[in-house]
């Protein structure tokens, strides 16, 4: 009888001891409610916060858009095919001259950006000449110089890449993350620069969602690459009523002309739609 007492009690006091050890570790590594609400709240806020972040600007946007040159002054150019001589259209990893050398500075494995010159763009109310679309059509490296001609490979092509069409320097840019600012935002039309959107993507009479435009702002505005822009309307008439369309941002600056990316619209969007700085 007293062998079975004793057994009693041990058992109790182990069960007892086990109790004490998984409270005492639940308290120290935080499974106590109040601390899981607190990291469950933490994980919503984070997966909120990376859900409204995505590539605002893109590698195809930086080197397969578009821009205006107001003074085109180009002279190294496609001159040739190494394979065909008359041949016009270039494919990717195909060998072409260049009317350059080393005379005239070019090294081997110099990256060059190949550009198509287009169309005059002006502005759709005043008619003012901004100078020449440009749109930038691939990239290339030069293989081999000599002193007056240079070879190049067709590293990457953005549309038709031709004879004829010119190069420049390659600059590396940075691509953008963020977040589209949307078009919710108050539009004051005596602070801050006022332009519109004057050329579109392959001259299309409407755009919307991920197209690219020119707007009548630049440098000379203030206006700088990753900038957002609302768009609106303005109905006719003394008293027109300004409707909020769209957001853009900038992918490309000139002086007098930026090229754009519409981030999101709630209409298709014309030339001549008015835009405006975010402001606070």
């Amino acid at each position: 009888m007293k062998n079975l007492t004793l057994k009693s009690v041990v058992k109790s006091l182990f069960f007892f001891v086990i109790i004490f050890l998984l409270f005492f570790q639940g308290e120290s590594i935080g499974l106590n409610p109040g601390n899981g609400e607190k990291d469950q709240e933490q994980d919503v806020k984070k997966a909120r916060l990376y859900k409204d972040v995505f590539p605002l600007i893109s590698a195809t946007d930086l080197y397969c858009s578009f821009f205006v040159m107001e003074k085109v002054k180009l002279d190294m150019q496609i001159i040739g095919s190494e394979k065909e001589e008359e041949r016009i259209l270039l494919r990717e990893n195909e060998i072409f001259y260049v009317n350059k050398g080393s005379m005239d500075g070019l090294e081997i494995g110099q990256i060059f950006l190949i550009l198509e010159v287009g169309d005059i763009v002006e502005s759709p109310v005043t008619g003012k000449n901004f100078g020449r679309i440009v749109m930038k059509r691939g990239r290339a490296q030069i293989v081999t110089v000599k002193e007056e001609r240079a070879l190049a490979r067709l590293e990457k092509a953005c549309g038709q890449v031709m004879v004829g069409h010119y190069l420049v320097p390659f600059e590396e840019k940075s691509e953008l993350l963020g977040t589209d600012l949307g078009y919710d935002a108050p539009i004051n039309e005596e602070e801050g620069s006022l332009g519109m959107l004057i050329y579109f993507q392959d001259d299309y009479e409407q755009i919307s969602k991920g197209h690219t435009a020119i707007i009548d702002l630049g440098e000379e505005d203030g206006v700088h690459f990753g900038q957002q822009l609302v768009i609106y309307r303005k109905s006719k008439g003394k008293k027109g009523i300004v409707q909020n369309i769209g957001n853009l941002i900038v992918i490309d600056t000139q002086m007098k002309t930026s090229t754009v990316k519409i981030l999101s619209s709630n209409t298709a969007l014309k030339v001549g739609d008015m835009v405006q700085p975010h402001f606070e």
